[in-house]
C-alpha cells in the first residue's frame, strides 16, 4: 500500500488557500471601489461636473463649479414621511443652464420648483417611485416589491390633485387633470360610482382609487407594465378585455381623454396631508364637500341619470344590459306619475335592479337636489300629454287577482317575467314600486301604455283590446305581488337580468 505524499497535499492546500484569499480580497476591493467610486450617482455627478464646467461661464457658475462636491444628496421631509435621494442623480433640476441636456441632468420643466422646493416637498410626493433608491431601476420600482412605482411622465399631473382642485389648475399646467374631472362628470361616471359620497352603487366607490396597489386588481390581461396606471389606461380603453365579464360599458374615449381620466382617478387618494400643503381652493372644497350642489335639474339629471335613461323622452333598449330603459320624461309617463312617486323612486331606487337609491344616505343627493331633478323631469318634452278618461278609485279595489294572473301570463310575462321579477321591462314586484305606485298609476299605464316605449296601450284592439274589468283584474294581481300571497321577487342580480357590478 502506497502512502500519500503529505508534503504535496499540504502544498496544494496552501496554494488553494492563497488563491481563495487573493480572490476574496479582490472581490472586497472591487466591491469597495464599486460602492465608493463607481456607483451610478457618483458617475452622474462627475458627468454633471463636466457639463457644468462647459456651461458655467459667469462668476456665479464658476463658483458653483468650484464648490460642488460629489456626495449623496437627499431631501428629508418628516411632515410627508419622505426621504428622497433623487437629487443624487438629478443634480441639475434647479439649474437654468441645463435646458438642452439629457436626463438626469436636465432642469425641471416649468416654474414648479419655485413654489414646490424639493427641501419642502421632496420628489416622490409628485412622481412616486422608491425615493431611497440610488439606481434608476430601483427608483422606478416597477418590478420591485414597492407599492407605488414611478408615475409615467404623461400622468405626473395626477399628483397635483393631492393639494389642488382640478378647476384651479385649469390653464395653469393642470389642464389634463381638469379635463379628467370634467370627463368624469360629463360621461356620467357617477351613475355607477360614488366619489365623495355622491354617486350610484352599481360599481365600486372611487375615493381611494389612486392608492390601490397592483395586487388589488386583475393584471392577467394587461398588456403593458403591471401597474395601476397601466391597468386604468387599458381598462378605460376596453373594460371587458381587462376584466372578463365587466358590466362597465366602453366609455368611447380617445387616447388623450383616457390619459386625462386616468390622471383624475390617480388623484383620488384619501391621504392625511398637513393642512399647510393644501391650497386655499382645496380647503374651500373640503368645507363644501357635504353641502348640496347648486346645479340645475338638467345638469343633475345628466350627471346622475342620463347614463341609463338618455334624454328620457324615448324608451330605449340597452343592448349591453339587455334591458329597456323607461322614458321618464315622456308625456305618457308624466300624465300618470306625480311628483311624490317620482321623488320617492329616485330616493329609494329599485332594489335588486340597475336603479340605485339616490337619497342622502345611499347616493348622496339632498332632498332639494332630488326636487330639482323631479322638476326637470316634469318639464318633459314638447309632446302633448295623452287624453285619458277618468277612472273611479273605488272600482280599482274590486279586481280579482286570480283572473289577473291568467291575463298576466298571456300578455305581460314576456317582458316583465314570471311573478313580476323583471326581465326586459321593469320589475313590478319590486318593493319600491309596490310601495309608491298607486293603483291608478298601474291602471292607466296598462290601459293607455307609454308612448315611444315598448309598453303598448292594452285597451287598444291591436294590443289586446282589454276592457275595464280585465285591466282592474290585472291591477289586483300586480298588487298581490307586493304581499305575502304574491310570488316573491328575486332580489339578486344576475348577468342575464341586471348585470354584475363592474
Amino acid at each position: 500500500m502506497t502512502l500519500p505524499d503529505i508534503k504535496l497535499i499540504d502544498h496544494r492546500v496552501k496554494v488553494w488557500l492563497l488563491v481563495c484569499g487573493v480572490l476574496t480580497i479582490a472581490a472586497l476591493v472591487a466591491s469597495a471601489v464599486r460602492e465608493n467610486l463607481l456607483t451610478d450617482w457618483r458617475l452622474h455627478q462627475r458627468q454633471y461636473l463636466g457639463i457644468l464646467s462647459d456651461k458655467a461661464t459667469e462668476d456665479q457658475g464658476r463658483d458653483l463649479y468650484k464648490r460642488f462636491d460629489i456626495r449623496l444628496r437627499q431631501a428629508v421631509v418628516p411632515e410627508l414621511g419622505v426621504i428622497d435621494r433623487c437629487l443624487s442623480c438629478h443634480t441639475g433640476i434647479d439649474d437654468p443652464r441645463m435646458t438642452d441636456v439629457a436626463q438626469p441632468y436636465k432642469v425641471h420643466p416649468g416654474e414648479l420648483l419655485s413654489i414646490h422646493p424639493p427641501e419642502r416637498f421632496g420628489c416622490t410626493i409628485c412622481h412616486r417611485g422608491q425615493g431611497a433608491a440610488v439606481t434608476f431601476a430601483e427608483a422606478k420600482a416597477e418590478d420591485s416589491y414597492w407599492d407605488y412605482p414611478l408615475l409615467p411622465k404623461e400622468l405626473t399631473e395626477a399628483s397635483c390633485g393631492l393639494c389642488h382642485t382640478p378647476s384651479e389648475l385649469e390653464g395653469r399646467d393642470g389642464d389634463q387633470l381638469a379635463t379628467g374631472a370634467r370627463l368624469f362628470e360629463d360621461k356620467g361616471c357617477r351613475g355607477c360610482h360614488q366619489l365623495g359620497g355622491r354617486g350610484g352603487s352599481n360599481g365600486p366607490a372611487l375615493d381611494n382609487e389612486g392608492l390601490k396597489i397592483k395586487h388589488q386588481l386583475p393584471m392577467a390581461r394587461v398588456e403593458g407594465p403591471h401597474t395601476v396606471p397601466q391597468w386604468l389606461i387599458e381598462h378605460f380603453r376596453d373594460p371587458q378585455e381587462v376584466v372578463v365579464g365587466s358590466q362597465m360599458k366602453t366609455p368611447g374615449l380617445n387616447h388623450d381623454e383616457i390619459i386625462a381620466l386616468t390622471s383624475f382617478m390617480l388623484a383620488q387618494q384619501q391621504r392625511d396631508l398637513p393642512r399647510s400643503y393644501l391650497s386655499p381652493a382645496f380647503h374651500a372644497a373640503l368645507s363644501l364637500k357635504d353641502r348640496p350642489s347648486d346645479l340645475g335639474g338638467e345638469r343633475l339629471y345628466n350627471r346622475f341619470c342620463g347614463t341609463c335613461h338618455g334624454s328620457g323622452t324615448i324608451g330605449r333598449y340597452d343592448k349591453f344590459y339587455k334591458k329597456f330603459m323607461p322614458a321618464i320624461r315622456s308625456a305618457s309617463f308624466l300624465a300618470v306619475a306625480d311628483s311624490n312617486y317620482i321623488a320617492n323612486t329616485i330616493k329609494d331606487g329599485r332594489p335588486g335592479t340597475l336603479m340605485p337609491g339616490w337619497s342622502a344616505e345611499t347616493g348622496g343627493l339632498a332632498d332639494d337636489e332630488i326636487a330639482r331633478i323631479v322638476a326637470y323631469l316634469q318639464e318633459g318634452s314638447n309632446e302633448a300629454p295623452p287624453a285619458t278618461p277618468p277612472v273611479s278609485p273605488a272600482s280599482l279595489e274590486t279586481g280579482q287577482a286570480e283572473r289577473g294572473r291568467s291575463l298576466y301570463a298571456q300578455l305581460c310575462v314576456g317582458c316583465h317575467a314570471p311573478g313580476g321579477i323583471g326581465d326586459l321591462a321593469p320589475a313590478l314586484a319590486n318593493p319600491s314600486f309596490q310601495k309608491y305606485a298607486s293603483a291608478e298609476l298601474i291602471y292607466r299605464t296598462i290601459a293607455f301604455g307609454r308612448k315611444n316605449t315598448a309598453m303598448p296601450a292594452f285597451r287598444s284592439p291591436s294590443a289586446g283590446g282589454l276592457d275595464d274589468r280585465a285591466i282592474i283584474d290585472l291591477v289586483a294581481y300586480l298588487r298581490s305581488l307586493g304581499s305575502s300571497r304574491g310570488t316573491p321577487m328575486a332580489h339578486s342580480l344576475t348577468p342575464e337580468t341586471a348585470g354584475s357590478r363592474p
